[in-house]
């Protein structure tokens, strides 16, 4: 807004310095504007910047606005076109004898431009699959061992990635990468089977479910929160380089619940279920551009301690970075 009202005052200070023929207006002896014109141009200076400048010729005339020339309006000779550009944007207004048409279109950022922004491994969506690296059903009995298996092509992990942040060098090689996201994670049991708190002691057991059950899963969800360090390897493809990242994610409990479905009908239960209300997980990730591959290895238990088996789980899959 500053800008606009700023474009408008010079507008209007020109407009005077032509009327009186003056090249010069001077505020307490101190030059603010100025206008000069050669044979090629018309510029306009406020203070030192050059705001805008007039370049007529035989083919078309030019005005731009800005010290950089942000905004660029260019007309023919006809003047039948008008082209204005604000930045990468265009448009152009062509006018005929079937009316007026207006065309829109963008400039492509060059390889250098699309370099100035660290490319970080965090930022949008991903999709893995669960298992367990580390299973201890010591406080069962050895009936109840493996209760909890899951089936893993279809216990998955969808991650949204909303936030991301990268703390550079300034060659843009190494950073680190931090930011905000939510995590859904489904474990789908292998067997006919769901699970509950135990009357009296609150320990998680097994509940088995009628032939009726189609599947049964539970699902846990998560605000997180990663610490990545990242580096940029000399590795590159269409010019887009390999990265390799390594860190920590923190991860905060903020709701789960079992579901099981029958043919008409589902049941969901919101519960605790004494899953950890904080969990942390060590990350590994590789990608190139807009994609990565990243392993999540579970470091703490999915349930509290005596309240459920010992459960750590890893989650493999991939990432689709936002551009």
């Amino acid at each position: 807004m500053k800008k606009f009202f700023l474009l408008i005052a010079t507008a209007f200070t020109v407009y005077t310095v032509w009327a009186q023929d003056t090249t010069k207006v001077k505020v307490n002896e101190k030059e603010v504007v100025t206008v000069t014109e050669d044979t090629t141009a018309i510029r306009v200076k406020v203070m030192d910047k050059e705001v805008i400048t007039i370049i007529e010729d035989s083919v078309d005339t030019k005005v731009n606005v800005g010290d950089e020339g942000g905004i660029e309006v260019i007309t023919n000779p006809t003047g039948d076109t008008v082209k204005i550009r604000v930045g990468k944007r265009t448009v152009k207004v062509i006018g005929g004898a079937d009316g007026t048409s207006i065309k829109t279109s963008r400039e492509a950022k060059s390889h250098k431009e699309k370099e100035t922004k660290f490319q970080g491994s965090w930022g949008g969506i991903e999709l893995g699959a669960n298992l367990f690296h580390h299973e201890n059903y010591s406080m069962y009995p050895q009936e109840l061992e493996g209760f909890f298996d899951i089936a893993t092509p279809k216990s998955v992990t969808v991650n949204l990635n909303l936030a991301e942040y990268a703390f550079s060098n300034k060659q843009k090689t190494v950073a680190l990468v931090t930011g905000m996201g939510f995590s859904f994670m489904d474990y789908r049991f292998d067997r006919n089977v769901s699970i509950t708190k135990e009357s009296g002691t609150g320990i998680i057991m097994p509940v088995t479910l009628s032939d009726e059950a189609k599947k049964s899963k539970l699902t846990v969800s998560y605000l997180t929160l990663p610490l990545i360090f990242q580096v940029v390897t000399p590795l590159k493809m269409n010019h887009t380089p390999l990265t390799l990242g390594a860190g920590v994610i923190g991860g905060l409990n903020i709701g789960s619940h079992t579901k099981v479905k029958y043919n008409d009908s589902k049941e969901k239960e919101r519960r605790s279920f004494h899953i950890n209300p904080l969990k942390y997980d060590l990350t590994a990730r590789i990608g190139m551009g807009d994609f990565s591959l990243f392993t999540n290895l579970g470091m703490t238990s999915l349930f509290k301690t005596h309240k459920g088996p010992e459960i750590r789980p890893v989650t493999i899959g991939i990432l689709l970075g936002f551009d």
